[in-house]
């Protein structure tokens, strides 16, 4: 099973949180901040679409061999 991630943003902020979701589900652990303009964060948006979350939050879930982003 792939280890799960989650990056999450204000609309329009250059940084994003990114959490990883434990194997046995439970709730996402921090990970660190991200540029949103880096070209690995576009990569992965291209390929995998965001979604309004609350409010003027956006986030994108995606799985650890989707995006070298999650390594860590």
């Amino acid at each position: 099973m792939s280890r799960r991630a989650i990056l999450r943003w204000p609309n329009g902020s250059d940084w994003g949180h990114l959490a990883t979701v434990p194997e046995d589900g439970g709730s996402p652990r921090f990970a660190g901040f991200v540029r949103m303009t880096d070209p690995r964060v576009q990569a992965l948006l291209a390929r995998v679409p965001p979604r309004r979350a609350d409010g003027d939050i956006w986030e994108a879930h995606f799985t650890a061999a989707e995006s070298e982003l999650s390594a860590a």
